[in-house]
């Protein structure tokens, strides 16, 4: 195993030799050392080459191990799905922070379901997740299944479907403009491009969803979104004309603008 090991350290790093020996063959770091002598058969050998030219070439990680951490709930992911951000968590705070107990939430977009299973395994709520992929809706339901969490799932594109009134709803929708550079480069190139791209200004979805979770919230329910970097002004300018009160917002570890929620007064 220690060939091995030192063969994939060379070409990826340390640290993501680590990760992905651990992670595909099954040992703890501490066997990584100890049991460095271990023989491996053949079809571990060419599994971990295999991924180590995969992460050579520029994949991500979470796709070649099939997982991904988000809080503290370890999630399978594939290429239909974005992979969960640790800036996202922020999404499950503010959630958490304005919604009491057996309140209905509404999470947009669920993707691998990291922001529904992380609400419903933390506090007492109703989860609805929705989404337009069925395959996505599929590793969404492993991971529920995975983590015994009380989800319920609605193939939607975005309210399309939806029936009924939350207490919250929540998103992190595309939100990348079409002609971003950022696209072409690192994990981006991988994840799918629906999942990303938010229109020719990378407002778009964001706009719809402002525009309509009005409809679709109970007196005082709160609309929690993911945004980009340098949007700000302009999600703020769309809670704002579409009547919400009491708009919020929070940096990321960054100390970038990312998230921003607001209040359905008197509906």
């Amino acid at each position: 195993m220690g060939q091995c090991f030192d063969r994939a350290k060379a070409q990826v790093g340390i640290d993501e030799a680590m990760l992905l020996t651990t992670q595909l063959l099954g040992v703890s770091f501490t066997e990584l050392y100890t049991e460095r002598a271990r023989l491996l058969s053949l079809a571990d050998v060419e599994k971990l080459d295999s991924a180590v030219q995969r992460r050579c070439g520029g994949e991500p990680i979470a796709y070649i191990t099939g997982y991904k951490m988000f809080r503290t709930l370890r999630l399978r992911v594939s290429p239909d799905v974005l992979i969960p951000r640790f800036e996202t968590e922020l999404l499950v705070d503010v959630v958490l922070d304005v919604s009491s107990d057996r309140s209905r939430v509404l999470d947009l977009g669920t993707g691998s379901g990291a922001i529904a299973i992380a609400l419903s395994k933390t506090k007492e709520l109703q989860v609805v997740a929705v989404d337009n992929d069925e395959r996505a809706l599929q590793v969404c339901a492993e991971n529920c299944k995975e983590h015994e969490a009380k989800v319920e799932m609605v193939r939607s594109n975005w309210f399309e479907n939806v029936r009924g009134r939350f207490d919250t709803i929540v998103s992190n929708p595309p939100y990348v403009a079409a002609d971003d550079q950022h696209l072409d480069e690192g994990d981006l190139r991988f994840e799918p491009p629906a999942a990303l791209v938010g229109g020719h200004s990378g407002l778009e979805h964001l706009e719809e969803i402002i525009s309509s979770a009005m409809r679709f919230l109970n007196p005082s329910g709160w609309l929690v979104v993911e945004h980009g970097y340098d949007q700000q002004a302009s999600v703020k300018k769309l809670f704002s004309d579409r009547g919400y009160a009491n708009i919020q917002q929070r940096r990321d570890y960054t100390d970038t603008p990312r998230v921003m929620w607001g209040q359905a007064l008197g509906r």
